[in-house]
């Protein structure tokens, strides 16, 4: 293909864009299938600028990383890292009895239940012994047909997306401990991403982690670096609001409230969006645990969000948390680490089980890979 021909048609996907996204509705509604959610008209009226707080309080963050290291058909076997950081008046304080860093295998299998149905065992294995109680204690079991209702698919998803599905879990479960070990009264934990839920078994663990914030008066929060929400006119909900505000505010900090209250039962969530610093690139969707959410007034839920705006002056990327920035570079596994943990476990398969069975899975799905390292440009 030509140059010039080359130049017309991408000028024409230009154009379509350009066409069909030209305008942004004010009073659109947040989109919802859902009967529990309940949304809000888009409005500047919502908008308020975020105010100084003197009231300091302790920030918990937590967030966790994971990457394939042997993967088949139907076994994978991942390297997850989950880790937590206090933030007290933007320093960083050490932990006082949980670790900064817990760090275990998963394995994922496919096999058939008792009903001839598909299900997904995941059992996590810590790389220390102390590790174990930061860590669900019972195997992750999900049937094929869960999965598609909460992934989407028709089809058969790819079983490398278990090292996700466990480092979720495991956010959950050392959460727990991290707010019963190293927070207390008015502190706040923040969790990346969002309070939602997607699977029946994280259900006993969220359960808990609200059973013990709630006893400790911890105020359970959760900032997501992107979203994917939309409005009832098919646009981008985050764009939408921070043009809005933008022309409302255009040189503060602010927050967007109410826009979505999310009352199904153990996803319960009060949506805002909040731009944390004044040059911030964009806003961030942000949830607090519904049932706190709605006893607060209005003052202590901008102490909350002025608190984590505290803590989002970071010249690499204001307007975002540096305790997020901090936690996800420590749960990050590096591409680097992958490599010689595969070589070892490879090593301690049985040399003509691993031939016989193993190997045989491992080329069903590696051709990528092949072509990968063989490719020129």
């Amino acid at each position: 293909m030509n140059a010039k021909k080359e130049s017309n048609i991408i000028k024409k996907c230009i154009n379509f864009i350009e066409a069909k996204k030209k305008e942004l509705l004010e009073g659109d509604l947040p989109y919802s299938e859902e009967d529990n959610e309940e949304s809000f008209d888009i409005t500047e009226e919502r908008i308020f600028p975020i105010p100084e707080s003197n009231d300091n309080r302790k920030l918990g963050f937590v967030d966790g990383g994971t990457a394939t290291i042997l993967n088949a058909a139907d076994f994978n076997i991942s390297l997850n890292r989950v880790a937590g950081v206090i933030n007290e008046k933007n320093k960083i304080i050490t932990l006082t009895k949980t670790p900064q860093i817990i760090e275990f295998f998963s394995v994922t299998i496919i096999e058939a239940s008792a009903e001839n149905k598909i299900v997904y065992t995941t059992r996590l294995f810590p790389r220390e012994s102390r590790f174990y109680e930061y860590l669900p204690d019972k195997d992750i079991k999900i049937p094929l047909d869960e999965l598609r209702m909460v992934m989407g698919f028709r089809f058969i998803p790819n079983i490398e997306i278990f090292g996700g599905v466990a480092m979720r879990f495991a956010e959950w479960s050392y959460s727990i401990k991290f707010i019963e070990n190293e927070l207390q009264n008015g502190d706040i934990f923040v969790r990346d991403g969002s309070l939602q839920t997607g699977y029946k078994k994280e259900i006993s663990l969220v359960r808990m982690l609200h059973s013990i914030a709630e006893e400790k008066k911890v105020y359970i929060t959760g900032l997501s670096k992107s979203c994917r929400l939309i409005t009832k006119h098919g646009d981008a909900l985050q764009s939408l609001i921070d043009i809005i505000a933008s022309n409302k505010y255009p040189e503060e900090k602010w927050y967007f409230h109410p826009i979505y209250k999310i009352t199904k039962a153990d996803n319960l969530a009060d949506v805002y969006f909040v731009k944390l610093h004044k040059y911030a690139r964009s806003p961030f969707r942000f949830d607090i645990f519904l049932e706190q959410s709605e006893k607060l007034d209005q003052k202590e839920k901008e102490v909350i969000i002025s608190n984590i705006s505290n803590n989002s002056n970071d010249l690499g990327f204001p307007g975002y948390p540096y305790g997020l920035i901090k936690v996800d570079q420590l749960s990050r596994v590096a591409i680097r680490e992958i490599e010689p943990q595969k070589i070892q476990l490879i090593s301690e398969f049985d040399p003509e089980f691993y031939k016989k069975f193993i190997l045989p899975r491992i080329r069903s799905v590696d051709a990528h890979d092949i072509i990968n390292s063989i490719r020129r440009n």
